[in-house]
């Protein structure tokens, strides 16, 4: 007998999910450690991008036991180019903590990771349901931009408010079974069918009940929050050499791009002009103008000169009193070629450090 029953949300998503999932490596083996290390660079990070850093993460510190006996710097370098380098530190601080307190497992109950360093409930949720069985929703802004549209509910993914009413809804439509994979088709469906922009309604196994595309309302859900203007910092960047080696400083340990290694700077929107001057009577430094980049940070911008200088000897001298005219600066070092290319650098300036290690520098003097 034909069934003539309409399906359900979750029957139309699994079955979609079963038949086109993406094959991600944190899939194979969903290990709490897997899905927390994926689910954390994954925040503000492409999957293709996360692809390789998650495979280089795992063979190198396989288990949480090997991430919390692991040294910040040798995390950080691991981390380099993915941003957003408090992702990282958390994750030591936290796989630490859980050594500590849970025997070197992550726990499968919501408060207790929540309590964890860098752990939101959305990355609870999908530690909880992907990998632990759990009936949890893992709410983040594909999930509230299918639900919204699904239900026709004007949510905004930047509402807390607004997240936790559409975790209730998926919470309330999820099956008893297969709580992880209904989470990981909401996820799909949101990255690769119920776009931002231009959906590709045709093909989404939803469409048949979604009230947005009902009510052409599709570019209207979800709610779309303006984001606000960010300051520009001018900053002027110096790469000091002498004598195969340069000179880098570490940043502090807390605040912007804590623990990671740059090159010097003059102080934020200083006039650089006091200095271009100053090096065009130092004949003893050979100076190279370099290319201008734009580095966008969360909360801020920066426009970012730089300039290649080649010193006589390993010594800053007086440059130094220019680099430390707004207060002392964090403590510097000369590092060698191969410590250049071990450190963690962010990459607001690791554009201007592969520079220097695959183009080597052929000093003269050039006009300021």
């Amino acid at each position: 007998m034909t069934d003539l029953r309409a399906p359900t949300l979750a029957e139309a998503l699994l079955g979609w999910f079963d038949r086109t999932r993406r094959d991600l490596p944190w899939r194979r083996d969903r290990t709490p450690y897997r899905v927390w290390l994926a689910e954390i660079m994954l925040q503000q990070t492409q999957v293709q991008t996360a692809i390789p850093y998650f495979e280089r993460f795992l063979a190198r510190f396989p288990t949480l036991a090997d991430l919390a006996a692991a040294d910040e710097q040798a995390v950080l370098k691991l981390w380099e180019g993915l941003g957003y380098y408090s992702r990282a530190r958390n994750l030591l601080h936290a796989a630490k903590q859980v050594v500590r307190d849970f025997g070197g497992q992550l726990p499968c109950e919501f408060k207790a990771l929540r309590a964890l360093p860098g752990i939101g409930e959305y990355t609870a949720g999908a530690i909880l349901s992907l990998a632990c069985g759990a009936k949890t929703a893992a709410v983040d802004g594909n999930v509230v931009r299918v639900m919204s549209r699904w239900s026709g509910s004007a949510w905004s993914a930047k509402s807390v408010q607004d997240r936790r009413q559409a975790a209730d809804y998926v919470l309330a439509r999820m099956p008893d079974s297969r709580p992880g994979d209904f989470n990981e088709a909401l996820m799909d469906l949101g990255a690769t069918v119920c776009l931002p922009r231009d959906p590709r309604c045709a093909v989404c196994p939803l469409a048949w009940g979604c009230q947005a595309l009902r009510g052409n309302l599709t570019g209207a859900l979800p709610l779309r929050d303006k984001s606000p203007a960010v300051p520009t910092e001018h900053r002027l960047l110096l790469l000091v050499a002498a004598a195969g080696l340069w000179h880098v400083r570490q940043r502090p340990s807390d605040g912007l791009l804590a623990g990671l290694f740059t090159f010097d700077w003059l102080s934020p929107n200083r006039d650089p002009k006091p200095f271009r001057i100053y090096l065009q009577g130092r004949d003893d430094i050979l100076v190279r103008t370099l290319p201008s980049l734009m580095h966008r940070f969360s909360h801020l911008a920066w426009h970012i000169d730089a300039l290649r200088l080649e010193l006589p000897r390993a010594d800053l001298d007086e440059l130094a009193c220019w680099l430390d005219a707004n207060g002392p600066q964090p403590e510097g070092r000369w590092v060698d070629r191969q410590d250049l290319d071990q450190l963690p650098f962010p990459a607001a300036v690791d554009r201007y450090r592969r520079q220097e290690l695959d183009e080597p520098f052929n000093p003269s003097p050039v006009s300021l």
